[in-house]
């Protein structure tokens, strides 16, 4: 390693990797097919160093894909490709759960960095694809098989040249074929941004390897959080956290112990529900992700993440549990149990550092999944939308109504989903007083309804969460609201799975509202 950038130079290098990761992030949105890419935001862009430490991210992202970018390149260095096989124009592909981000929606692109013909570094792009065949995506499939097209690690871009094999596999089993290898070509396009703007940095700066700037910034971030760490009581904190499940008569259970020991903190899950039959299941590179951002959010929030910030960070959860699961269970709607997770650990930490977490957000990212043939343009469609809950109260604010966390997945807007798929949507309103009263108040959940006004049935995958729990207070605050889904001309809906929207038939989704956060008068 060369001498050591001053603070100053350190600053601005670090400043210009984070624009240079947001710029691909902007490529890939604005080059996307789908909605859930385009519209959602629903993806990620890391930089990584020559081991596949992470030592920047793009700002518009998935935390999810934030963890697990790192965790898929060094993966890949270890066990399928190691630092020789690659070559300059190389990409690797691939949506195994268990290496990338928990369902076979999420693509990994995975690309190495060359300078003067040594590898210094890698750069990894994630998105959520708008199909990868078998079941609509959701909570559908009965097992990982009926989940579609499973790619293991392979080299879709080989020295420049692509891999015209794997692409028409993909092609060949998709519903929307467009859509899909679109979305992997914007992929491709973001790291080739990204790699064409480092050079111009490096070459700018001087630089011939990413290592210097990698361990000052990753060093900087351990310290910064080690430091918050220790300044936390030591000892165990437990919280006991009930989730819908499959939202009728099969719930889930989440038991969380919370252990800080001085400038480390230590996360089990022992005690947690097994296996679920549907596919809410997550993997354990998933439960870390979305174990380790809110910490990181408690502890160190200002400080951008990279590899440095979650080296203390350390979770485990018992094997074949909901939370580590094991093939074959189904795990297409694992980001409802994922994005529940921060609700157990900030209870936990709510007895150390009270002024340091919030009370449970209204939902889990509520999600639909259209899919049908659109008469009016003679094509068929999978369109992807998100919907939030209310935000849970903190020490010091109100929840905002309709925002979730620890998710960031944008609003698709009304004209773009009506302009994708024939339905209308008929009422977007805020749930007054849907949040849970406190000190500060819990946020509002919403009511989104929409019609199907085509000719054809519409295929629909629905996913909710705490239709039949709620959003828990904090602190004395009380719980929020729980949500609600219903069908006009009315009959039964699942919560959570595969149903068929018929012509002219409406349906109703009531989110709930967030926790309050303090004891109200």
């Amino acid at each position: 390693m060369t001498t050591k950038y001053d603070p100053i130079t350190l600053s601005i290098l670090w400043s210009r990797l984070l624009a240079i990761v947001d710029e691909a992030g902007t490529t890939l949105q604005r080059t996307s097919f789908s909605t859930v890419t385009r519209e959602s935001n629903d993806f990620a862009v890391v930089l990584m160093d020559k081991y596949g430490r992470s030592i920047a991210q793009s700002g518009i992202s998935v935390p999810s894909f934030l963890g697990v970018l790192p965790m898929l390149t060094q993966a890949l260095l270890k066990d399928y490709f190691p630092p020789e096989s690659w070559a300059e124009g190389d990409t690797v592909m691939t949506n195994d759960p268990w290496l990338c981000a928990g369902h076979k929606p999420d693509i990994g692109l995975v690309s190495p960095i060359f300078k003067s013909g040594a590898l210094i570094g890698f750069i990894g792009t994630i998105a959520h694809s708008p199909d990868m065949g078998g079941a609509l995506w959701g909570a559908g499939g009965r097992d990982l098989y009926e989940e579609g097209l499973m790619v293991p690690p392979t080299k879709l871009v080989i020295a420049g040249a692509e891999n015209v094999t794997l692409f028409n596999i993909i092609e060949a089993n998709v519903r929307v074929a467009k859509q899909t290898i679109g979305d992997i070509r914007a992929q491709l396009a973001a790291n080739e941004q990204g790699i064409s703007s480092l050079m111009r940095l490096m070459d700018e700066m001087g630089m011939e390897n990413l290592q210097t700037v990698a361990e000052q910034v990753i060093e900087a971030s351990e310290r910064a959080m080690r430091e918050a760490i220790r300044k936390a009581p030591d000892g165990t904190y437990r919280y006991e956290y009930d989730a819908d499940g499959d939202g009728l008569e099969n719930p889930v259970h989440i038991s969380c112990a919370v252990t800080i020991k001085d400038d480390e903190i230590f996360v089990d899950y022992a005690g947690t529900s097994g296996a679920h039959p549907l596919g809410i299941n997550a993997v354990m590179n998933y439960t870390y992700a979305y174990t380790a951002y809110p910490i990181k959010c408690a502890f160190s929030p200002d400080v951008p993440n990279n590899e440095g910030s979650f080296r203390p960070i350390h979770v485990t959860a018992p094997k074949g549990s909901l939370l580590n699961a094991q093939k074959p269970v189904p795990l297409g709607a694992r980001n409802i149990t994922g994005n529940i997770l921060h609700a157990a650990v900030f209870g936990a930490l709510s007895e150390a550092v009270p002024a340091q977490v919030q009370a449970d957000c209204g939902a889990a990212c509520w999600c639909v999944v259209l899919n049908g043939h659109d008469t009016r343009k003679h094509q068929d469609y999978v369109e992807y939308f998100f919907l939030n809950g209310g935000y849970g109260a903190r020490p010091t604010m109100h929840g905002i109504p309709t925002l979730s966390f620890p998710t960031n997945v944008a609003n698709v807007p009304i004209e773009v989903l009506e302009n994708s798929a024939p339905i209308m949507v008929t009422e977007k309103s805020l749930r007054r007083n849907s949040g849970g009263k406190g000190v500060y108040d819990g946020g509002a959940g919403q009511r989104f309804s929409f019609k199907n006004v085509g000719e054809d049935p519409i295929n629909i995958s629905i996913l909710t969460e705490k239709t039949k729990t709620v959003a828990r207070g904090l602190q004395g605050g009380l719980d929020g609201k729980k949500g609600k889904i219903s069908i006009r001309p009315k009959r039964f809906i699942a919560p959570k799975g595969l149903d068929k929207l018929m012509p002219n038939e409406e349906i109703v989704l009531d989110l709930p509202g967030g926790g309050g956060f303090g004891t109200p008068d």
